[in-house]
């Protein structure tokens, strides 16, 4: 039976993404950690690297930086994914002769430059994919459990929680930063389990549901437990205490709706 074109790419993704897990672990993890919160790494930067005493930036932020700073962050992943590969083949073979670099002043002045990597074509090609990867996975790991529109109306009326969209694009920094910065801190992630039901849509391909219209990105929409209210819309990042007041001032007008039926 002859195997479609597609499903060979997909096969070939996934190869390459446990390769580079492997060369990762094998050539890279010695000085790397993989994940550790942005909330933590910020402190540990503003304090000179005292607290952790990283040896290198993690895993997850240089998969952030390589995904924002190399090749056109607005093509597909692909495309995207190709580029970093050239990138990352000539900074492995020698980085102090690098000029380009994908992290900011006050990140790289705490860290020495990096030695040489010996690495092979194929193996750059893994790696790439595997770090391009990466972040996203780990925004999706530690974050709150993401649902189908379809399954959160579902969960929404059995358990009487309000559904919230997340409405991105994958090249906005402001959706980055809110899921790097705020959908992964423990006091967000608890209220949204307690309250909320997460639909991540990318608005690019997407649409919302009950007719409204996409504002800007990062985007929020609110929806009453029954599925056919919308409590409200918001737009922009902000911080994690913001943030918190802002699911709580759902939870009141959501309240007082209810009460008015």
């Amino acid at each position: 039976m002859k195997k479609s074109l597609g499903w060979l790419m997909v096969t070939a993704l996934f190869l390459h993404a446990n390769q580079g897990a492997e060369l990762f672990q094998k050539k890279c993890a010695s000085c790397h950690d993989y994940y550790i919160p942005q909330s933590r790494l910020n402190k540990n930067y503003k304090e000179h690297n005292r607290p952790l005493k990283l040896k290198a930036p993690t895993l997850t932020e240089l998969s952030f930086r390589l995904k924002d700073q190399i090749g056109d962050r607005t093509s597909d992943a692909e495309s995207q994914t190709f580029e970093i590969e050239a990138f990352l083949e000539q900074f492995l073979k020698n980085p102090a002769a690098n000029p380009h670099t994908i992290l900011p002043a006050h990140v790289r002045e705490l860290f020495q430059v990096m030695p040489p990597v010996e690495v092979s074509e194929s193996e750059v090609e893994a790696l790439a994919t595997y770090m391009y990867a990466y972040a996203e996975k780990m925004m999706v790991a530690h974050g709150v459990k993401r649902y189908s529109y379809e399954a959160a109306k579902k969960k929404a009326q059995a358990e009487g929680k309000m559904i919230l969209i997340e409405g991105y694009i994958p090249f906005c920094r402001g959706c980055v930063w809110m899921d790097r910065n705020v959908m992964v801190e423990p006091e967000v992630k608890a209220l949204l389990r307690r309250s909320f039901l997460l639909v991540k849509k990318n608005l690019l391909v997407e649409t919302l549901p009950l007719g409204m219209k996409r504002l800007g990105t990062p985007s929020f929409y609110f929806i009453s437990s029954d599925g056919k209210q919308v409590i409200d819309r918001v737009s922009g990042t902000g911080t994690v205490e913001e943030f918190i007041d802002l699911l709580k001032h759902i939870q009141t007008k959501e309240r007082s709706a209810a009460t008015k039926i």
